[in-house]
């Protein structure tokens, strides 16, 4: 891949930019321990503003780049800036303004969610770890975001399962949002919802992009999805970036056979 693909085109400098990222798995089995190397030299800039498109198959890679963004894998060597700071590495209370910043929605919301805590107390909770605001400010700052994503305040007293797989999706973007981050790293967060609901989410995150500025990385296998909500469009295979393209580009005139594979199987399905 060339390095002009790598590089965003919005702003002189990426407001995320990775560097020869490597990440690997270790497992055990029949008392034999084995390495596999899930991303591979990985380089990628994300510009403030932008929505990138992270696609491929099973297998490919895309949810262990969002894991590393976040803090949930450790990278083995390469590095992740995010506005300048090194991520990799940053642990524990010196990574804490960067969670506040850079929040990761995933994709069955109901496996997020605490089923023996009310939505409102989740809500609050990243409020009360990473803010200075009281009960009253954070209760307050609660009901607004459920408001913005057209959720009724009765739901702050709700439980998980009395949600719909609608709801239940908002709320965890309500949980994301009420710490008013700069980054939002979804992965496959539609894939569990039916057609019509999906519809609803990706209408409300571009509404959300817009309204507040934010930079999305968005993981899916559903290409439609990507080419709706992307400014750019990556495509990963075996852990590594094999085309990164505008979206009108990607679509009209895919480079990589790989690529070509792809739009193919999802004009067929």
């Amino acid at each position: 891949m060339s390095t002009e693909h790598a590089t965003s085109p919005i702003g002189a400098e990426p407001l995320i930019d990775i560097d020869g990222l490597g990440v690997e798995y270790r497992s055990r089995e029949n008392g034999r321990r084995s390495t596999v190397r899930v991303i591979d030299d990985l380089r990628l800039s994300v510009g403030r503003g932008e929505v990138l498109g992270v696609v491929g198959e099973s297998g490919s890679g895309k949810s262990t780049l969002a894991h590393a963004l976040v803090g949930l894998v450790e990278p083995v060597e390469g590095s992740i800036r995010f506005d300048g700071i090194e991520l990799v590495g940053l642990t524990g209370r010196a990574r804490r303004p960067m969670q506040k910043r850079m929040q990761m929605v995933f994709q069955n919301p109901q496996l997020s969610l605490n089923p023996r805590r009310t939505v409102g107390d989740q809500l609050s909770e990243p409020l009360r770890i990473h803010t200075d605001l009281d009960a009253g400010q954070r209760d307050e700052r609660v009901r607004s975001w459920l408001e913005s994503l057209e959720l009724t305040p009765d739901i702050a007293s709700r439980h998980p399962h009395e949600l719909s797989g609608g709801q239940a999706q908002r709320v965890v973007l309500a949980r994301a949002m009420t710490l008013e981050p700069e980054v939002m790293i979804f992965d496959e967060p539609t894939s569990a919802l039916d057609v019509s609901v999906q519809a609803g989410v990706l209408n409300l995150l571009r509404e959300l992009r817009d309204a507040n500025g934010l930079t999305y990385i968005f993981i899916t296998h559903d290409l439609a999805v990507a080419r709706y909500l992307s400014d750019r469009i990556a495509v990963m295979r075996s852990g590594e970036i094999v085309e990164l393209r505008p979206t009108t580009e990607l679509f009209s005139e895919p480079e990589h056979e790989y690529t070509k594979a792809l739009l193919a199987s999802s004009l067929q399905s």
